[in-house]
């Protein structure tokens, strides 16, 4: 019984440490157009249409993910 209680008391313990904790998120307005959304390591950059049409649901224009190593974009809009 203890052997179990030791290794649910350890597995908890690694997952908490490898839980992404969104509190350590920054955001930064650099335009009214665009906003760079900071988690750990790993940003976002957001661009926002212009002209906004109201028969679209959002209005995102593009999503890159950006890592030291890479950039990659998630989301193109029309």
């Amino acid at each position: 019984m203890r052997i179990v209680l030791i290794s649910l008391l350890t597995l908890s313990a690694a997952f908490a440490q490898n839980t992404i904790n969104m509190k350590k998120c920054e955001l930064l307005e650099i335009s009214p157009y665009t906003k760079l959304f900071s988690c750990h390591k790993i940003d976002y950059l957001v661009e926002y249409k212009i002209e906004v049409d109201l028969s679209e649901a959002d209005s995102i224009k593009k999503i890159t993910m950006i890592t030291p190593t890479s950039q990659t974009v998630i989301k193109t809009g029309k």
